[in-house]
This record gives structure tokens, C-alpha cells and sequence, in this order.
């Protein structure tokens, strides 16, 4: 929002103002930096008292201010709400910052409790006329009762003036109100960053509401971690991990890695991101938390494939979060023999060992079978994902349909295997012939397919 407010209509104004402002804090620190700012048509009103819904509020001060001040008084009624809420305008953060070019000293006013909203607009008042008399220029940063009360600004003002400044307002407002120099905590202009989602370690949806823009990141991460249950993630026990937060931004490709100490502001976050809020994982170990929520994944993907494949039957060590599955399916395949005899049962153990996700899962054929990148002894599987071509975050439905293709030679590997007899009579012309007999992939297809993909690629060399 800018001079382009000029060309809103009074509905247009208020349904902005309304969704910029939405509670009695918002409002008042709209219409008291609205105030400093010399809004037309705001000086001597006599403003209505926050009640009913936003936009009901902001329609009578849009009333007021348009029969004092015209359309221009709600125009720089708008650009005063770019300005305190930047986060929430169309203006944005960076415009809003160039608003201001002048260093502030903010001075913070503790509010007692029962002051209602005619008193704070008096002290915003009070304010405007102690800047006027050191001939500088106020602003209000916000009003918060969780703040403490009112943060106001005072453009272009040193350190030497500060100590003036405060017994001015004291004298101005009330002897008995606590003012200070705000030394710290309103370097910025405060904003609510809305919308604003966040995801867990699982890939759970959070939105966060109403979170100000000067909250740390490791306060939202621990928020988000909290909402877990305790036995998945023990807050406060045993030495303590700072959680690791990632920008994920509408548009961009990639997450950036966020300094977990910064605010919201300094990093740059921005409505609409997402923030990807991960337990910290020490160098040797995987955090308890990360390996149950990754371990309780495993077994949703794991069912919802048995759900959707007819025959594919699941059995496991545990109810909640597995460690083991017994999976049995039908797909013919071969036994060793001579020659090597047709099956169709197979029994397969998946096992998460202690580093998982960050380490494989392991297969192991409980049944016999001949394949030459199962090992004949141990029943022990390596082909792709679980093997070379593993990383974390693999969907469990492709486990469990690429041991389906093994065991039918829809899937193997003749340049590497752990079987040699298998390798043997699978490259031989009576093992392709078995092979394509059972529907299995000729080694014409596996290696075309390979040539094809690797075709579609070019690679040029950078000269050094």
C-alpha cells in the first residue's frame, strides 16, 4: 500500500484495515502511529472503542477520518498500516523500512491495567506533543500488554536527549507511569507475519497464528517440537539440541538452512513461507526423535502399498513403530536346481537398524531363491535404493515393489552380484530364455533401458 490507496474505495480501505489490524492491540497501535503520523481527521476526534469484528471498527474510523480529512486522510490511514505492519501490507518490509531513515530512540510506557482506549490514544497524544516541543518526530512502534505498554519512537534523537525525552512524557502523562529508554527488544517496528505455516520432522502441517516477526526461530521450532508427544521427543532430558529450522519459500527451489537463534525478522522470513523445523542429528547418532517419526512413516507407506496390492501380506515386531516386517507375496520366480526350479512364494524380512534413516534399510529372502544379487546363504539383498542408490526420506512402496520385481527378474543386476552361480545362468542364453518365459526382463531390455536413459543426458567437461 502506497498513494494507491487513494484509489480504494471506502469498502476497499476498510476490508484492508480490518484484516492488517484485527485485534484491540493492533488497532490501537494503528490509530495511535495514525496519530503521531498526523493522519487527517484523526486530531480532536473522539474514536469509537474497539468492539465487534475488525472490519465493523474500521468502518466508523473510516467514517471519521473521511469527514475530517477526506479520501486522503483514509489513504494515509493505509500507508500508516504498510508502515506498522509491513509483514501484513502489500507495501512490504523493505518499502516500510526506507519510511525511516533516521535513527530512533524508542522509549517504552508501562500501561496500567484498567486504561481503556481513550487513555492510550491521550498518552500517543501526549507523546506527539513532547516530540514537537524537542522538534523531532514520533512514531509509534506498538501497544502490547504483553509487551509492557506502548513503544514509541522518537526519530532522530540521541542518547543525550533520551533522559529529556522521559521526564517530558512523565510530566506529560503521569507521574506514577513507569517510562524508560527501550534499550533493547524494539530495534524494528514489531509485525504479525500471518499466514505462516510451519512443518515437523514428520511432514505435519502447522499454521502458526498471529506470530510476531521479532520471535526467535528456535522459540517457534520448540513450540512445534512441543506439540509432539513426550516419548517422541524428551523436552529438557539429557543434554540439550538446538532444532534445526529451514526457509522453504512459494516459487524457490531448495530450503535455506536458518540461524535457529535469529527472529523471525532477521532472518527474512516472510508470510506464506514454510519453515521446516527438524530435531539437530550429532554426528554418530540419529536423534530418538527423528528415527520414531521416520520409523512410524515407514509403516504407514508400508500398509497403504499392502492396501493396494492384492496377495502382498505384512506382519511386524511391533504395533506402533516397527523395526521389522515379515512381507509375503506370490511372483514367479526360481529356486536353486539343475536346471534351477520355478517358485512363486516368497518371505521377506525388512530390517531398520539403529541408524536408520541415515543407514539403509536391510532385506533378507527367508525362502530360498536364486538370484545373483540375493546372497545364497544369508538370503541378503543389494540392488539399488538399498544398496548404492540409497537415500534418506525413500518411500517405502518402492521397497516393497522393487522386491517384487526381484523375485520375478523384473529388476536384477548382471555387472554386479553377490550370487555367482545365479550370475552365471542368468547371463547364459538358457537362464535369458527362463527369464523372458516367467515375464521377467531380458538382458537386451535391462541394459537398452540403461543405454536410453544415459543417452538423454549430455555431459560436457568444464575446461579448467
Amino acid at each position: 500500500m502506497s498513494n494507491a490507496g487513494l484509489l480504494l474505495d471506502r469498502a476497499e480501505a476498510v476490508d484492508e484495515l480490518g484484516r492488517v489490524a484485527e485485534t484491540r492491540e493492533d488497532a490501537l497501535t494503528l490509530l495511535g502511529g495514525a496519530i503521531l503520523a498526523g493522519v487527517p481527521g484523526l486530531e480532536g476526534a473522539r474514536l469509537p472503542r474497539f468492539e465487534g469484528p475488525p472490519r465493523d471498527y474500521f468502518q466508523k474510523v473510516a467514517e471519521i477520518v473521511e469527514q475530517g480529512g477526506g479520501r486522503a486522510g483514509v489513504a494515509a490511514l493505509l500507508s500508516e498500516a504498510s508502515r506498522l505492519f509491513p509483514g501484513k501490507s502489500g507495501k512490504g518490509r523493505e518499502a516500510a523500512a526506507r519510511d525511516s531513515a533516521a535513527p530512533a530512540l524508542p522509549i517504552s510506557i508501562a500501561l496500567q491495567e484498567d486504561l481503556g482506549d481513550e487513555q492510550i490514544l491521550a498518552i500517543v497524544k501526549a507523546s506527539r506533543g513532547v516530540a514537537a516541543s524537542l522538534g523531532l518526530r514520533a512514531a509509534l512502534d506498538l501497544v502490547s500488554r504483553e509487551e509492557g505498554g506502548l513503544c514509541v519512537s522518537f526519530e532522530g534523537a540521541s542518547e543525550d536527549e533520551a533522559e529529556a525525552i522521559v521526564r517530558s512524557l512523565r510530566a506529560s502523562i503521569a507521574p506514577s507511569m513507569r517510562v524508560s529508554v527501550a534499550r533493547e527488544g524494539h530495534a524494528f517496528r514489531d509485525y504479525f507475519l500471518d499466514p505462516l505455516q510451519a512443518e515437523g520432522p514428520d511432514g505435519q502441517r502447522f499454521v502458526l497464528d498471529h506470530v510476531r516477526a521479532s520471535t526467535r526461530l528456535v522459540d517457534v521450532a520448540q513450540a512445534i517440537l512441543e506439540a509432539y508427544e513426550e516419548a517422541f521427543w524428551p523436552m529438557g532430558k539429557g543434554e540439550k539440541a538446538l532444532p534445526v529450522v529451514d526457509l522453504r519459500r512459494p516459487g524457490e527451489r531448495g530450503a535455506r538452512r536458518l540461524f535457529s537463534q535469529q527472529t523471525l525478522h532477521d532472518a527474512g522470513v516472510r508470510p506464506f513461507d514454510l519453515l521446516e523445523v527438524h530435531p539437530e542429528r550429532r554426528a554418530g547418532s540419529v536423534n530418538p526423535f527423528l528415527l520414531t517419526e521416520s520409523l512410524a512413516m515407514v509403516k504407514n507407506q508400508i500398509l497403504e502399498f499392502a492396501g493396494t496390492h492384492a496377495g502382498f501380506e505384512v506382519q511386524a515386531n511391533a504395533l506402533d513403530v516397527p523395526t521389522e516386517y515379515l512381507v509375503r507375496f506370490r511372483a514367479p520366480g526360481f529356486a536353486p536346481g539343475s536346471p534351477p526350479r520355478r517358485i512363486e512364494e516368497h518371505e521377506v524380512l525388512l530390517v531398520m537398524p539403529p541408524d536408520f534413516p541415515v543407514k539403509a534399510p536391510e532385506a533378507y529372502f527367508q525362502r530360498e531363491v536364486f538370484h545373483p544379487n540375493v546372497d545364497a546363504k544369508t538370503g541378503l539383498v543389494c540392488l539399488g535404493v538399498l544398496a548404492e542408490s540409497y537415500r534418506p526420506g525413500l518411500h517405502f512402496g518402492t521397497v516393497c515393489q522393487m522386491l517384487v520385481d526381484m523375485a520375478s527378474y523384473r529388476n536384477y543386476e548382471l555387472r554386479e552380484f553377490y550370487n555367482a552361480e545365479a550370475h552365471a545362468w542368468a547371463s547364459s542364453p538358457e537362464g535369458q530364455a527362463a527369464i523372458v518365459a516367467i515375464g521377467g526382463r531380458s538382458r537386451g531390455e535391462l541394459e537398452g533401458g540403461a543405454a536410453r536413459r544415459a543417452r538423454s543426458v549430455r555431459i560436457e567437461r568444464l575446461s579448467a
